[in-house]
């Protein structure tokens, strides 16, 4: 039977000499029927709706006097399953959804192990977009607002060297010069916090200690420093981070931790850079700065944990309640290729 042919008809007949209509039958396709079905002296079997398989169809008979030949006749009976039913088709069904749900795993496991690439490439992007407009500030602030105050300055000086002894004017024209004179300082350490000039002119070494003096002449803290060469370890865009990380890090202390002492060293073991900044201030909780970012510096703490990650570095932040804040952290340099010496 071909496939999509569910119906079933066999004719059927038995030899009789004396009485041939008194002949009676019964029939069983073996696989479908449970029980014979007496057919009486019909000589037909129909079936419907027969599902794919093999079957065997018997029919015996009996005469006039009701002898039966158990024996009877059989006929194989092969109704062919449609393509969707046969067991390669199911194979290559359960292969194909293997091959989906593989792939699907593969694609999510892509994404998952794509995703911290995509953050880093964008966290480098937006720092590096804030440098530079930082860069461009910078440049405008020194060039053209820091060039108009100084003229400001020196055109005062000129008018109080050659005015009339009038000390009403006289004093007006102090009063500007030396008001001009802060406005100049002030641009000056505004350009120089934006763009530190120092690391493009004189290093990273000199542009580290140059901000750890300005910090510790402006606080009342006292600091100790220890600070080894680490002049060409770095590209320029890893120390403009590292030079981001130790200010932020002094610029949370002063903001935020009370303290009276602290100790910056960074050292170089080899090819890996060491850094650890602590001080004696009043700390706070580390688990809760994270859930509360704008108590406890936690904003400025997680810019350097970030900007560490992207240097490929660890950073440990340590703190307790009155019992100080220390921040260590390991960075190893990157060659050309971005793999770490």
């Amino acid at each position: 039977m071909p496939p999509g042919n569910t119906d079933l008809e066999v004719q059927y007949t038995g030899l009789s000499f004396v009485a041939p209509e008194k002949v009676r039958f019964k029939y069983k396709l073996e696989g479908y029927d449970d029980d014979w079905t007496e057919a009486g002296a019909r000589r037909t079997a129909y079936y419907t709706n027969i599902p794919p398989g093999k079957y065997q169809f018997r029919v015996i008979a009996a005469n006039n006097d009701g002898i039966w030949n158990t024996e009877g006749a059989m006929l194989e009976v092969v109704a062919m399953p449609p393509f969707y039913r046969t067991w390669w088709f199911y194979a290559l069904t359960i292969l194909a959804l293997g091959v989906v749900v593989y792939s699907l795993y593969k694609f999510r496991i892509s994404r998952l192990e794509r995703a911290p690439r995509i953050q880093e490439a964008f966290s480098q992007q937006l720092m590096a977009s804030q440098e530079s407009e930082r860069r461009r500030i910078a440049a405008e602030l020194h060039d053209s607002l820091g060039q108009n105050l100084l003229i400001i300055k020196n055109r005062a000086l000129i008018g109080a060297n050659k005015v009339a002894n009038t000390d009403a004017v006289l004093k007006q024209l102090d009063e500007i010069s030396s008001t001009a004179s802060y406005a100049i300082e002030e641009v000056r350490t505004i350009a120089h916090n934006l763009h530190p000039y120092q690391l493009e002119r004189l290093g990273l070494t000199s542009a580290l200690e140059s901000v750890i003096e300005k910090v510790s002449d402006s606080a009342a803290i006292r600091f100790s420093l220890e600070i080894d060469s680490v002049d060409n370890l770095f590209s320029p865009e890893e120390e403009i981070n590292i030079y981001r990380i130790v200010q932020e890090s002094l610029n949370n202390i002063i903001r935020h931790s009370g303290a009276t002492k602290a100790k910056v060293f960074i050292k170089r073991d080899r090819q890996r850079l060491n850094l650890q900044i602590e001080d004696n201030g009043k700390g706070f909780d580390a688990h809760a700065a994270t859930i509360d970012l704008n108590r406890t510096g936690g904003l400025g703490l997680q810019d350097i944990t970030e900007r560490t990650r992207m240097l490929g570095g660890k950073c440990a932040i340590h703190s307790v309640p009155n019992g100080g804040t220390s921040i260590v952290i390991n960075i190893a340099p990157r060659t050309a290729t971005g793999k770490t010496l």
